[in-house]
């Protein structure tokens, strides 16, 4: 029904109503794996995007990681750093002990390096919410 020239508003329930919200971003992770020549193991950095003032314990630790990489060194196993390609400050697992723990897992066993990048993944991934996908795993284990 049309009245002056105004048209009646109409009942759909998919319009819009005033302006849309803006959506809030999930937080985005970016992880970097690099080469420490000095520690001699592969390092992991994390930039996070979309999380401003984010806890990165609670955002990234898994509980049952949490009570060890919070009280490794003086201000736990993440710290933060200069990132060695972009040197923009990122968060990274300190490597301190990588090497000695790598080498408690592997024992006396020498794999290639596919081996040990995914033995790493899985102790040192596995603290900050990165892994490997199964269907990758096996994969590579061919």
């Amino acid at each position: 029904m049309e009245s002056a020239g105004i048209a009646e508003e109409d009942d759909d329930e998919e319009a819009l109503v005033g302006s849309p919200r803006k959506r809030k971003k999930k937080p985005i992770v970016v992880y970097d794996i690099v080469y420490s020549p000095s520690y001699r193991v592969p390092v992991l950095y994390l930039t996070l995007k979309h999380a401003p003032g984010a806890n990165i314990y609670e955002l990234l630790v898994p509980v049952s990681h949490q009570p060890q990489m919070q009280n490794t060194g003086l201000s736990g196993s993440l710290s933060l750093t200069d990132h060695p390609v972009t040197g923009l400050p990122v968060y990274f697992v300190h490597p301190c002990r990588t090497a000695e723990a790598m080498a408690a897992v592997r024992g006396v066993s020498s794999e290639g390096p596919i081996e040990y990048l995914m033995l790493w993944f899985g102790l040192v991934g596995s603290s900050v919410g990165l892994a490997v996908p199964v269907a990758l795993a096996e994969a590579l284990r061919r």
